[in-house]
């Protein structure tokens, strides 16, 4: 448990604390500066980005500005991503309010205006309504002086304004995503009062120096430039003949608006649960030095279901604040001509998180709590249960928080840990456990929430070293479930107004551009209005839908009393149908429970795909291994899958189905997973699906496909998978397994434009003429030194970083072994020799992690295994032609006809055998000399006679025990006897390795072995610490006289083209796409030549290859762009240096 005795010396401080008025947490809100090193931030016309969001199966545009999914720009609203079409035509935020206003005609002068303001008597003439929005053109309001945009403007700072656009090259500044790092900028302007200032180089998440979803963006705008109820800025007079108002007339009366800032992130989850929704979440700061009092947040929405949109329908529901849309016919006109039509899903959005009112003495949300607030500080530090007891029954109603969240508060995790900060109203931040109770965290202890600001714990990656708060026993702004982090500490007011009606209605006229005509439509949509009419149950022709949350109150942010931030959320969510839609309704607000939260799979793996001749080289870095799961606070990773598609979805993977037949699960190309006591399949998705963890196969970081064809593009998908926690019965649902996602974005064109880091677009390509490949010389069918009997080879992943120069060196560690015991390899190393490790592992696997380009396969043998080519009388022992052969007579050197069976048990029988991986000699002396004796085992049967025969473990070096079965009792060793070959364990008893029989062959004569003669028993003997590789690498090189010799091999495909190319691209992109043919196995650097059959140069193609590429594609262009008739063409190829070829194809219609 918590530190109690650190807790308690904070007792009086914060008793202090609580005689003092409500305190608000200045540091709990981003703060951003006005300006810093010249640049000003404020929203601006020039800071607009565009970007795709496409992190599950919702693809859309968006806008930094507040807006998403803009009709007519590509992809606007598609669902399912890469398959299905648009579904929604814009999305926007509009904030609107009761402002005190000025008449105009009063004012000749801004200075009139102050003074007018500032007399104590003053009484505003009117009431006037601005109203925040920039929408596409229907909503976008621009000055009618300079035509400057009046609403919503992102800051500088929250982006990389010269980002290159990866494929065009050109400058392509888009909002910061999660998984675009270009896209990020050097350092966040919010984050400048953290320990590592501006949090360079990480991103900058809700919860922390991580993202919390799949794929996010993040970008802040303010509506400083709306200057609609200004005076004299862009003319002389007032702007608007309703009035003038000022929302900083005095600090700054360069902001306009209403002086708000506004914070957006976008969270899309690509796991199989909450892959059809997107979370819209904006929180909005009051930076004026005017307090707002009579806010209002809302959210509009137009439906576009398909091209046809006369068949849309909408509905609501109000007890789950949910309105879909769906389609008559459930089809839909394609946007481009030509394609085809594609079904249609039910689309909705969801009301979550409202502002919040924490002074009206109310329990606004009935979970039996008064004026939460997620930025409250004084708390009171309660140190025992009973003391809990009794501040919980005074100020909560305990059956209203039970009711709301299922649950006693004595059973939440403050209660049970003994300690509770009152601020954390929901009684669930708990601090480090205390596993030592020396009162201070210690490196090993389960820090719970308390990972700090940053919200990183030791076991995150990039983990930067403890920050304030990580592991003081106190709860911490930016800690996981406290104040901002929490949802449920907000005393949220909820839905309050909401309207079904048209876009024609909507955007009729000026409509969204008139502050008048929105803000009564605002009104008039509020539940608390008098003359609200609740809008039809169903809308048809294109719905256009409006959310509203209010009034509320923002302070000013100068404050420090007042809460100046408050929050506002949706859900965008996608169904096949109406059940499938809200059965992912209830997932979204699970994940909203848990302050937008989801299981967590393991770190992403990034993966590396090489091309090939008829083959791709797949590898992938080992990160995943020691993913640290922060929701279970556990080391949960359990294998790899490798997915393999022929589109960007991989669509022809996802067969396996759930019991509705629903396809749910990729199948994999292969499948890697620890060897350990977790295997099988268990039911998942409620026992509605069957997840795979797995046959123990052991973990490798490789794989080579040979199942390709050159020309055709692939995709790949390498993902990580953790083992769930598995129901314990009753109402324990368990967690599922959770696995990576992955993601392949493709342009209209259906171009590649990106990828996640665990997935890979490749086309396989015949390599250079005359091309060797990167490898190694050294000979490593066995260990360089060592006693390890089994082998290694060389996997080059990524030729390009061969090094030359290195000497490698690979050693092993194995289990403690002693005589007797086989040992078991438990790691490996690979270094520079006498340099640093570069790759280890402290559990073996099959094949090494990637070092410099390559990979070292292993073939470690099972240990005791007799290795019969090295067992038996040995011939020229020590010398290059050393041999062995269990008859003698079949060698050079021997008298004897002794023939021998050597087995590791005694007919079967294993009975006190145990196997040994060590190697043994036996050998004979001159009985002149020496003899043995074997020792006295009573009731075994054995003879005690004297024979002038030892053996010995070559591995110890130690003398071994011999046992005789003399068969015909002469007390002679001769054949037809049989020979035990033991040794004593730890606690002296007898322990046989082998059974050495003498065969009755080679005749009647019995020729007794000589001395010196001698034979030996081989095993198989795992890697050890006393093995060592050493070898070094060569780079790729391209040999001319090898190229010279392979110009033969040079062919066209397809040959004949007939119209078209197994490789081209499915319909379902925009136009036709390209038509191509493909040149192989082409000189690294040539020139082709295409001729008609008249002789006339149609097309002249030079190639520049790589060495990994000797194939070019031809359009069927010719060089005047036209494309090319049907018939049959002849290419020249000249390679200088190499030389020429000459050949023919045909195109035909």
């Amino acid at each position: 448990m918590v530190g109690i005795r650190m807790i308690k010396r904070f007792i009086i401080s914060v008793w202090f604390l609580l005689i003092l008025a409500p305190f608000y947490s200045l540091n709990a809100q981003q703060t951003i500066p006005d300006s810093l090193n010249g640049v000003v931030y404020r929203g601006a016309f020039d800071n607009i980005a565009r970007g795709v969001i496409d992190g599950n199966l919702i693809e859309t545009n968006f806008r930094n500005h507040g807006e998403l999914s803009r009709w007519n720009d590509l992809p606007w609203g598609v669902w399912p991503r890469g398959v299905g079409g648009r579904h929604i035509d814009g999305i926007g935020v509009v904030v609107s309010a009761y402002v005190d206003g000025v008449a105009p005609d009063r004012v000749e002068t801004f200075q009139d205006y102050l003074d007018i303001i500032s007399d104590p008597g003053f009484r505003p003439d009117t009431l006037l309504n601005p109203v925040i929005i920039n929408y596409r053109e229907a909503g976008a309001r621009t000055s009618p002086y300079n035509g400057d945009l009046w609403g919503w403007l992102p800051l500088p700072g929250f982006n990389n304004p010269n980002r290159v656009d990866p494929i065009t090259l050109g400058s392509a500044p888009v909002p910061a995503l999660s998984n675009d790092l270009d896209s990020w900028p050097d350092f966040w302007p919010d984050r400048l009062e953290e320990d590592d200032s501006g949090w360079p180089g990480t991103w900058n998440g809700r919860d922390g120096r991580f993202p919390s979803s799949d794929q996010e963006s993040y970008y802040v705008m303010d509506d400083f430039s709306d200057y609609e109820y200004a005076f004299g800025i862009e003319t002389n007079g007032a702007h608007s003949g309703l009035g003038v108002y000022y929302p900083s007339p005095f600090e700054d009366p360069s902001i306009g608006g209403l002086g708000l800032q506004t914070q957006i992130r976008l969270f899309q989850w690509a796991n199989i649960l909450a892959e059809d929704a997107m979370f819209i979440i904006y929180r909005i700061t009051n930076k004026s030095e005017q307090d707002q009092s009579r806010l209002f947040f809302s959210q509009i929405v137009d439906y576009g279901l398909g091209q046809d949109e006369q068949d849309d329908n909408a509905s609501y529901d109000p007890f789950l604040d949910v309105v879909f849309g769906w389609d008559s016919d459930g089809l839909a006109d394609p946007t481009n001509p030509g394609e085809s039509r594609y079904e249609l899903g039910y689309a909705g959005f969801a009301f979550l998180e409202s502002p919040a009112n924490d002074v009206n003495m109310l329990d606004d949300d009935l979970d039996g709590i008064t004026d939460e607030s997620r930025f409250l500080e004084n708390y009171l530090a309660l140190t025992s249960q009973s003391e809990i007891d009794s501040y919980v029954s005074s100020n909560y109603n305990t059956a209203q928080f039970e009711l709301f969240y299922g649950q006693s508060y004595d059973e939440r995790p403050a209660y049970k840990a003994g300690i509770w900060f009152t601020t954390d109203e929901n009684l669930d931040w708990i601090g480090f456990t205390d596993t030592n109770e020396n009162d201070v965290w210690d490196i090993g202890e389960p820090l719970n929430n308390d990972v700090g600001a940053d919200g990183l714990g030791p076991f995150a990656l990039n983990y930067p070293g403890p920050d304030s708060g990580e592991g003081d026993g106190l709860p911490t702004n930016g800690e996981p479930n406290y104040n901002e982090l929490d949802v449920d500490e907000s005393d949220q007011i909820g839905l309050t107004g909401f309207d079904l009606n048209t876009r024609p209605f909507y955007e009729s006229g000026d409509n969204l551009r008139d502050d008048t005509w929105l803000f009564e439509r605002i009104e008039a949509t509020l539940f608390s209005n008098p003359d609200y009419v609740e809008p039809p149950t169903v809308v048809a022709n294109e719905p256009f839908i409006l959310f509203t949350s209010g009034e509320v109150e923002l302070f000013s942010e100068s404050n420090p009393g007042a809460k100046s931030t408050d929050f506002f959320s949706t859900a965008w969510i996608f169904g096949e149908d109406e059940g499938d839609f809200f059965k992912n309704r209830r997932t979204v607000q699970n994940i909203y429970n848990s302050d937008y939260n989801f299981a967590q799979p393991p770190i992403m793996p990034t993966l590396t795909a090489i091309p090939g001749d008829e083959q791709v080289v797949l590898s992938w870095d080992t990160l995943s291994v020691n993913s640290f799961d922060r929701f279970l606070q556990d080391f949960d990773f359990e294998g790899y899958k490798l997915y393999k598609g022929t589109d960007n979805l991989l669509s022809d993977a996802r067969s396996i189905s759930d019991v509705n037949g629903t396809p749910t699960f990729y199948e994999p190309l292969a499948r890697w997973d620890l060897d350990n006591d977790i295997s099988g399949t268990i039911p998942v998705l409620e026992g509605q699906a069957m997840y795979d963890l797995g046959s123990n196969t052991g973990l490798e970081y490789y794989y080579v496909d040979n199942d390709v064809t050159n020309g055709k593009l692939y995709y790949y998908a390498i993902v990580a998978y953790d083992r769930g926690i598995q129901s314990s019965g009753g109402d324990d649902p368990g967690i599922d397994p959770q696995e990576n996602t992955f993601r392949v974005s493709l342009n209209g064109a259906g171009a590649v434009v990106g990828t996640s880091i665990n997935a890979a677009a490749v086309m396989p390509t015949t390599k250079p003429a005359g091309y060797i490949g990167g490898g190694t010389d050294t000979d490593l069918s066995k260990v360089t030194e060592g006693s390890g009997t089994g082998s290694a080879s060389i996997s080059v992943a990524v030729e390009e970083l061969i090094d030359e120069s290195k000497l490698y060196e690979v050693t092993f560690t194995d289990s403690a072994s002693s005589v007797g015991i086989q040992r078991v390899t438990t790691g490996y190393q690979i270094r520079e020799a006498g340099g640093a490790v570069l790759a280890s592992s402290n559990q073996f696997e099959s094949t090494s992690k990637i070092v410099d380009g390559f990979i070292v396969n292993f073939m470690n043998d099972g240990p005791g295994t007799i290795i019969r080519e090295r067992t038996g009388w040995v011939s020229n022992e020590g010398q290059e032609n050393e041999i062995y052969n269990l008859d003698p007579t079949e060698l050079d050197g021997f008298s004897t006809n002794w023939e021998l069976a050597i087995t590791p048990d005694r007919d079967g029988d294993l009975t006190n055998f145990v196997r040994t991986d060590h190697d043994y000699e036996v050998y004979f002396v001159d009985p002149a000399d020496s003899t043995y004796r074997p020792p006295l085992i009573f009731g075994a049967g054995f003879s005690r006679f004297e024979i002038p025969v030892f053996a010995r473990n070559l591995i110890t070096g130690e003398l071994v025990d011999l046992f005789i079965l003399d068969n015909n009792d002469n007390d002679e060793l001769n054949k037809g006897d049989v020979l035990f070959l033991a040794e004593r364990d730890d606690r002296n008893r007898v322990k046989y390795r082998f059974m050495i029989s003498i065969l009755e062959s080679g005749g009647s004569q019995d020729i007794a072995p000589s001395p010196g003669d001698k034979f030996k028993i081989s095993t198989t003997r795992p890697f050890g610490r006393d093995d060592l590789f050493r070898f070094t690498m060569r780079k790729q090189v391209i040999d001319n006289d090898l190229a010279k010799d392979a110009l033969e091999n040079i062919y066209v495909a397809p040959n004949p083209y007939l119209g078209a190319a197994s490789w081209e691209r499915k319909s379902g992109s925009i136009g036709r796409g390209e038509r191509r043919i493909e040149f192989f196995n082409l000189p690294r650097t040539c020139t082709i030549r295409i001729f008609n059959v008249r002789g006339e140069l149609v097309r002249t193609i030079e190639h520049e290859g790589s060495f990994n590429d000797g194939s070019v594609a031809w359009d069927l262009r010719s060089n005047d762009s036209e494309d090319v008739a049907y018939g049959i063409y002849f290419y020249h190829v000249t390679a200088p240096g190499i030389g020429e070829y000459v050949d023919k194809f045909a195109i035909i219609k």
